[in-house]
């Protein structure tokens, strides 16, 4: 499929039924058929044949339903002036209901069902209580993407002299990490920094300038900075039974990586205990991946889409006047070809650069053999990555 193809795809409707009521916030619920089956602390969408005056009284009355959907096209005008006062969505839908769905969002579109076809994770460089109560409302229980990076951000931004002191970054992560362990997610995949220079002079830090940071020591090429990022993991490993995976980013060769595994094991932490991937963000690790994929145990591979272009395409991602087209030509067949060979050696895929907001070019790697979603926590994101994890088996 060449790009112009690719555009010209026509989009399914990914939400169904006439919206009455826009709720407000939006309603990410699950299904319900009646106030008497709700489940404590839940948000709820119920699911009636018609609504009247009775049977809005009972839903005001609580406040875990957010949203009704009438499946019959009855209901009382007065009904929907309660509900609407209420800040309640309605929506009518008279098409079936939709099968082995449990979860649903409700917004200004109508009705969008949530199902995973596809496992869809959580993106996240600094979690709060805030986008942690977005991805709870939306399902979403496995963080697929934690960068120390902006851990570390945070940290020399606030102690300049902690970048110095490998004992402090390692107490300061294994602190992030702890509060991770608290909230309860399935699996916590781990980016160990990639810091460049010019990030570094930005959180106060002194380090020889480069001509070109973005392409310049970091990640593997200072390798030793990883090391009490490693031991951060170990600790939380003794104290939490969740599992870990830590991914190794701008890996651009074979060597790089195999150094990156004798690394994770000289920390004290046992291989078949965590999985082990990179980010693909160097081009020229993509004309080693056969190789790499044969000689090394890769459990998964992140593909790295804003750097991984920006090099590929000879483009400074921080030169404002230079932009790059995710679509045109050369990229998407780039990614069609890291995709499917990954997919050829079992290796495990997912994109983590910009253009996993991109639907079109999302819906043709989901075809080639991307195997997880993830998103942040914008709920417009959330509802898209939901809507391409569902509508996987029909592609």
């Amino acid at each position: 499929m060449i790009t112009s193809e690719l555009m010209n795809k026509p989009t399914a409707w990914r939400a169904a039924g006439k919206t009455i009521i826009t709720p407000e916030p939006e309603t990410v619920g699950t299904i319900t058929h009646s106030p008497g089956e709700l489940l404590d602390g839940l948000e709820h969408i119920l699911f009636i044949p018609n609504l009247d005056c009775a049977i809005a009284s009972k839903i005001i009355a609580d406040p875990s339903i957010r949203s009704v959907v009438v499946t019959k096209n009855e209901f009382s005008d007065h009904a929907r002036k309660m509900l609407h006062e209420s800040g309640i969505g309605l929506v009518v839908c008279n098409e079936s209901e939709p099968d082995e769905i449990s979860r649903c969002l409700v917004n200004k579109d109508g009705l969008t069902t949530i199902k995973e076809e596809v496992p869809v994770s959580a993106i996240c460089s600094v979690l709060n209580q805030r986008n942690l109560a977005i991805y709870r409302r939306f399902g979403v229980k496995s963080l697929g993407y934690f960068r120390f990076k902006f851990c570390l951000f945070q940290l020399f931004s606030q102690e300049p002299s902690a970048y110095d002191n490998p004992n402090r970054i390692e107490a300061f992560l294994c602190e992030q990490l702890t509060e991770l362990g608290k909230q309860g997610w399935s699996s916590i995949r781990c980016v160990l920094s990639d810091l460049t220079t010019s990030e570094l002079t930005e959180v106060g830090i002194n380090t020889p300038s480069e001509m070109n940071p973005d392409m310049g020591v970091r990640g593997p090429r200072c390798m030793k900075q990883w090391k009490p990022e490693l031991a951060a993991i170990r600790r939380f490993q003794e104290e939490f039974d969740t599992p870990i995976k830590i991914s190794a980013p701008f890996i651009s060769t074979i060597d790089e990586y195999t150094s990156f595994v004798d690394m994770v094991e000289e920390a004290g932490i046992q291989r078949s205990h965590v999985e082990l991937g990179f980010t693909l963000e160097v081009p020229a690790i993509a004309e080693e991946l056969d190789d790499l994929f044969t000689t090394s145990k890769v459990d998964f591979m992140a593909i790295g889409t804003s750097d991984l272009f920006s090099l590929f395409n000879g483009v400074c991602r921080n030169n404002q006047a230079l932009s790059v087209s995710p679509t045109s030509n050369a990229n998407i067949r780039l990614l069609r070809r890291v995709v499917a060979c990954a997919r050829e050696h079992g290796v495990h895929t997912f994109v983590c650069g910009e253009v996993r907001r991109n639907e079109m070019i999302m819906t043709e790697l989901l075809q080639a053999g991307v195997g997880e979603l993830i998103c942040s926590a914008q709920v417009n994101e959330l509802s898209s990555i939901f809507y391409l994890s569902s509508k996987k088996s029909a592609l």
